[in-house]
């Protein structure tokens, strides 16, 4: 098989996930969310960690505040631990994620990776066996669909539910869908059940975080899902900074879910994988921007063609030994977040795992 064959954009991974046919009931104790929007998005999250009786872990920044959140949760009577997350937070510093940081052009702002990996953090910490993710935009969620997550781990390492309202793709697979071109949508950390144990991956700080957590040392996780979530719509093309943070997450992703697909190792992303994969990608991109020629003119569109030359632009600029020596920076850091999670002490209450981080954290638990 040609690395072209193998490089070339997958509308679907869908054969990449499991479907069992029943729920399988169980539980987590504890549901993190990490959270940059204003404190009244967290209401959802709230009102299920009340039916549940499980913390929820919310792990704040920007526009979020720990206080304010702990605040509405008592005012709601659920159960909750909120953290105001800074830089300084007793994470282990990895190498692939000072590689991408130095790369100015390529690099993401965005803490999400961080919260998520404290949350990991603080499961092994409370000896938690799993724990559910959900990001503060998702709504529909209903305690029996977290609870057949939570049990589905008996037998999956991750396990997701479906996300059903707005589609959940970077800013280049937005705009195949644009001009009729097939596009599927892949699970995510946006809700998303795994087991905590010594094996268990980081997140790194990039663009689809949640899909290198899955890849793991050699191919992808099979994730089962069961039941159904919404993320609330944003647009997608706000601003052409989204397409330009997304797009080395976006092509390594996809690149190392492409070698799955055909069964490929991750060791066989070498740089000529990666630079037919780039290849294509670009002819992709140039695709959609002649497929948008024909359409009728207007504000939406210019913003779409916008947003799709920064990303191809970006695309130029990646080269395919830098993804190698990424990958290669990533799979020593697994060995790194592995002893970090080995030398973690054992607390009983999620405050002081936090403080043991260096943060600040504000509970609530309401009276029986």
């Amino acid at each position: 098989m040609t690395a072209a064959l193998v490089a070339a954009h997958r509308y679907s991974h869908g054969r990449l996930l499991a479907h069992p046919e029943a729920a399988v009931a169980g539980d987590v104790p504890a549901i993190i969310v990490p959270t940059v929007r204003n404190p009244a998005t967290m209401r959802d999250s709230l009102e299920l960690a009340r039916e549940l009786q499980r913390p929820m872990i919310a792990l704040c920044s920007q526009w979020s505040s720990a206080e304010i959140v702990r605040k509405q949760a008592e005012l709601l009577g659920a159960p909750v631990v909120a953290v105001d997350v800074t830089a300084k937070n007793g994470l282990p510093a990895f190498e692939c994620d000072t590689l991408l940081a130095k790369q100015k052009h390529l690099n993401r702002a965005n803490d999400v990776s961080i919260k998520r990996n404290l949350g990991l953090a603080v499961a092994r910490m409370q000896r938690w066996e799993k724990v559910a993710f959900l990001d503060d935009d998702i709504t529909g969620l209903r305690p029996e669909a977290i609870r057949n997550a939570g049990g589905l781990l008996r037998d999956y390492n991750v396990s997701a539910l479906r996300n059903d309202g707005f589609p959940d793709n970077s800013v280049v697979c937005h705009a195949r869908r644009e001009v009729g071109l097939p596009q599927d949508v892949f699970v995510g950390g946006g809700a998303m059940a795994v087991r905590v144990n010594s094996r268990t991956p980081f997140f790194p700080t990039i663009y689809n975080e949640d899909w290198l957590f899955l890849v793991g040392r050699r191919n992808v996780e099979r994730v089962a899902v069961y039941g159904r979530v919404s993320q609330q719509p944003y647009d997608p093309y706000l601003s052409p900074e989204r397409a330009r943070s997304e797009e080395f997450g976006d092509c390594l992703a996809e690149g190392l879910f492409s070698l799955s697909d055909h069964d490929r190792p991750m060791q066989a992303a070498d740089e000529r994988f990666w630079r037919a994969f780039l290849d294509h990608r670009i002819a992709m991109i140039d695709d959609i921007l002649r497929r948008l020629d024909g359409q009728r003119h207007g504000e939406r569109r210019t913003r779409i063609i916008q947003a799709l030359k920064v990303a191809r632009g970006r695309c130029q600029i990646i080269e395919p030994a830098f993804c190698v020596a990424y990958l290669k920076a990533w799979q020593t850091d697994l060995d790194v977040w592995k002893r970090f999670q080995a030398a973690l002490p054992r607390h009983d209450n999620p405050v002081a795992a936090f403080t043991a981080l260096g943060l600040k954290a504000y509970a609530y638990t309401p009276a029986p």
